[in-house]
């Protein structure tokens, strides 16, 4: 498959990343731990500068490619705004909402749901919409921007399989920005980091470990750019989607594991990247659903509806 994105994209892309990185790049999400404010005072502007939450990633090419490539920017730097929550929504729906999660099965707790005045919450699982009621923040150190919250009825007519297909994609893309800076971080550590006077990245151990994770990040790069187009093609299915995140789950799995192998202590530090990185990863690696919650539901869509492959799988009759 052809991984060229449109001229246009890129180069807005760049911008996104440009201005992310002036704003302190990980930085700003560590800084945002101890004062949350700052997602308004700093990071909502930001965005509206770049005009990226306002864009339709159900729009024409251009419009949805600078989508895609400016959510895996911002997830470079694990951005610290509900991005992908606001970007999922449909665009005639943002007068009447303002953001929208998924979900499946109880669920207590969302990230930056305090930002949010009208936000609704799509149910994985039944596809029904629910309304989301915020209360103040409750950090954890795994979960830094989550509010609990309370689902209850709502009246918006949200068109549920194509925000879900959307989310999924959005989702995988913001964490393939944010692997995309473990792996970079674990590559330069491995040339720069010497030991018996020659860098870590000569020991067969190292190499293999960062072939390992430059594996993953290929491989998620290479479907989540084959699921973009499915979804631009109005072809995406459940299963397809599906398949998405739980590769997107195994390939975070391998990417931190090792990243933080490679680095050793230092990679565990709160001072480096990494651990703000994988701390600030795991609200969307187990929400909406974890590795083995996601495959459960993949094995049932497909299970419904076959799947198309390499190795086409015929729905369970």
């Amino acid at each position: 498959m052809r991984r060229d994105w449109p001229q246009a994209a890129v180069v807005y892309q760049e911008s996104v990343t440009k201005a992310l990185k002036a704003l302190g790049g990980v930085n700003i999400a560590r800084d945002a731990e101890t004062d949350p404010g700052r997602r308004r005072t700093l990071v909502a502007p930001a965005l509206d500068q770049l005009d990226l939450r306002t864009l339709d990633p159900w729009g024409e090419q251009d419009e949805s490619a600078a989508v895609v490539l400016g959510v895996k920017a911002a997830g470079a730097v694990v951005l610290p705004w509900p991005l992908v929550h606001e970007l999922a929504l449909a665009p005639h729906l943002r007068r009447e909402a303002d953001g929208v999660y998924l979900f499946a099965g109880a669920t207590g707790r969302l990230d930056h749901a305090d930002l949010f005045e009208h936000a609704v919450a799509v149910d994985l699982v039944r596809g029904g919409a629910s309304s989301v009621t915020a209360s103040p923040p409750q950090p954890a150190p795994l979960d830094p921007f989550a509010s609990g919250v309370v689902l209850g009825a709502t009246e918006l007519d949200i068109d549920a399989p194509r925000t879900v297909s959307m989310h999924l994609l959005l989702d995988a893309f913001w964490v393939l920005g944010a692997l995309g800076t473990a792996v970079e971080l674990a590559v330069l550590h491995a040339r720069e980091r010497q030991q018996f006077g020659k860098p870590i990245g000569k020991f067969g151990e190292i190499r293999w470990r960062i072939a390992d994770i430059a594996l993953a990040l290929d491989g998620l790069e290479e479907l989540t750019l084959h699921g973009w187009w499915l979804v631009r093609q109005a072809a995406a299915r459940p299963a397809d989607l599906l398949a998405l995140r739980v590769q997107m789950l195994e390939s975070a799995n391998v990417v931190l594991s090792n990243a933080h192998q490679v680095l050793g202590a230092m990679g565990l530090c709160e001072e480096h990247d990494l651990t703000v990185i994988d701390r600030h990863l795991q609200s969307v690696l187990h929400r909406p659903a974890g590795l083995i919650a996601s495959t459960d539901l993949l094995a049932q869509a497909v299970a419904r509806e076959g799947f198309d492959g390499i190795y086409p799988v015929p729905a369970r009759r």
